[in-house]
């Protein structure tokens, strides 16, 4: 089994095809998430505004290409990218727009994407291609970035309540849906001792840094 496995990912790992539509997927993602992005900003009202201001629905689109590579270092330079493109979409289709992006505020987010993309690409690798013991930790930290920007900066620092319940339950969504393959929901829960309380200092330091700057 790990030599017929070993041989077909080598064999993939080979095919420039194969490489090159996965490369194509991280280009469209990541572009189309950030000029999506743009867009909606003009036409959702609260709680579904706060889906297009936010950093972890970005990041759902790192843990997703994440999924698609064969190794977790291409996972992790994957989610970087596609966080990366997403910022390129969102500024670029901003411009045309008539908006112009504070470059403050581009290389914060830039940051913030550099730090994130790999991570989030890594934990989709885990949830999709890591051993079974592992996989749970690719979901709870998913699911710990939607809580704890729910807990954080919607609910103790923005005291949007309906912006808190939303991402409260998309991060409770998301760990019940991921969580589904192989029955990894005792593996989550034993994670998210770990990836919450994470995620809730990211967020916190994440706001100290920002007001800082701005």
């Amino acid at each position: 089994m790990t030599v017929s496995t070993a041989s077909e990912s080598d064999q993939t790992r080979r095919s420039p095809r194969d490489v090159a539509l996965r490369v194509g997927v991280v280009l469209v993602w990541g572009l189309a998430a950030g000029a999506l992005t743009s867009i909606l900003q003009a036409h959702l009202d609260a709680p579904w505004a706060s889906l297009v201001n936010a950093a972890s629905p970005w990041l759902v689109a790192a843990f997703v290409v994440g999924t698609l590579w064969l190794r977790p270092r291409s996972a992790a330079i994957a989610g970087l990218a596609v966080c990366l493109l997403e910022l390129v979409g969102y500024y670029v289709t901003s411009a045309v727009r008539g908006f112009g992006g504070s470059h403050s505020l581009l290389v914060f987010w830039g940051a913030c994407a550099v730090v994130g993309g790999p991570v989030f690409g890594a934990a989709g690798w885990i949830w999709w291609r890591g051993r079974p013991r592992l996989r749970g930790l690719g979901v709870a930290v998913l699911g710990a970035a939607f809580l704890a920007e729910a807990a954080v900066s919607y609910g103790w620092r923005l005291h949007y309540v309906s912006s808190a319940i939303l991402f409260g339950v998309l991060g409770l969504v998301l760990i019940a849906a991921l969580g589904f393959r192989g029955r990894q929901y005792a593996r989550v829960g034993l994670w998210l001792v770990v990836a919450l309380p994470a995620g809730i200092v990211a967020e916190i330091l994440l706001g100290l840094v920002y007001r800082q700057a701005f």
